[in-house]
């Protein structure tokens, strides 16, 4: 099977690639700057928020039976054009693309956050939308777009990710700050009371849902989420125990405006029709990203 995964070089793309190369797909990828990727077959290197790149990815690639759209531009910066070119205009192009070649299934990866603040619970997929920020208001559109696909008889599916971590996390993430800080024996400070819950899902385990959205032909709106909600202390707690650190936990004294927010969501839905079920649980994540982490410190070692 060929797929075409965007965002191949970010963290969510790279471990989808890795994974579908490992059950035997071709996998094509696209970014706008290339790194070697595990499993990657080919690469077209493009901006989405170019009005020339369905030519130059159907001028560099064959047709793709599948699209995997991980790409997105992270941008802070509500006001940053970026958001709106890679975000929107970019997965109208990646629609347009999976038409032109009569693909049979787009899979595009979505953000529980698209919700706002959580006021129902638990956070299902019919929970009421109203996102905080540009960057999550850009995902909502994109699942609108995938919507409008299915309406035109493709299958078309958006993974709503709690928070993805496990190898190839950010290394401005709070769960890599607090496992580089432990492992390190350094003191790991909370803001506020650290009674923030959230979610947190492998990557190991989206990629792995997205094979099943393939081999279910899925559409619609899935949660994609953990077994386990954890707050900010608990997580710290964890992260020292789990790496036998002796690293204290201190409260810094700066307010946490999302203190006892609970980001509990439900994946009812995803095992029901999906039968995904989270195989990585948060001690596998922590793991993984100590020692990726050990590596790459290592002199000649670093990642590829």
């Amino acid at each position: 099977m060929r797929v075409f995964v965007t965002g191949v070089s970010g963290h969510v793309g790279r471990a989808i690639t890795a994974y579908l190369a490992g059950k035997g797909c071709y996998v094509t990828g696209l970014s706008r700057h290339f790194r070697p990727v595990l499993g990657l077959s080919e690469h077209v290197e493009a901006s989405l928020g170019s009005e020339s790149v369905i030519e130059l990815i159907c001028k560099a690639v064959q047709p793709c039976e599948v699209i995997v759209h991980a790409a997105a531009s992270l941008a802070r910066d509500g006001h940053d054009s970026s958001i709106a070119l890679t975000n929107c205009f970019g997965t109208q192009q990646i629609v347009q693309l999976g038409s032109i070649w009569g693909c049979r299934q787009l899979i595009y990866t979505s953000s529980v956050p698209v919700i706002g603040r959580p006021v129902q619970h638990p956070i299902t997929e019919d929970h009421p939308t109203q996102p905080a920020t540009a960057y999550h208001a850009s995902k909502l559109y994109g699942e609108h777009l995938m919507r409008l696909a299915e309406d035109n008889g493709c299958h078309a599916a958006s993974l709503r990710l709690t928070s993805p971590c496990g190898p190839g996390t950010p290394e401005n993430r709070i769960l890599s700050v607090f496992v580089r800080r432990a492992a390190g024996g350094e003191a790991i400070r909370l803001f506020g009371r650290g009674t923030r819950k959230q979610n947190y899902v492998d990557v190991r385990d989206v990629a792995r849902a997205v094979e099943l959205c393939i081999a279910k032909h899925a559409s619609g709106v899935y949660n994609l989420a953990s077994a386990e909600t954890i707050s900010n202390w608990e997580l710290a707690r964890i992260c020292t125990q789990e790496l036998g650190s002796s690293a204290e936990i201190e409260h810094v004294g700066t307010p946490d405006p999302e203190d006892g927010m609970e980001w509990d969501v439900s994946i009812s839905k995803a095992c029901r029709d999906l039968d995904y079920w989270p195989q990585f649980t948060i001690l596998d994540s922590i793991q993984a990203m100590a020692q990726e982490s050990q590596r790459n410190s290592q002199p000649g070692l670093g990642q590829t």
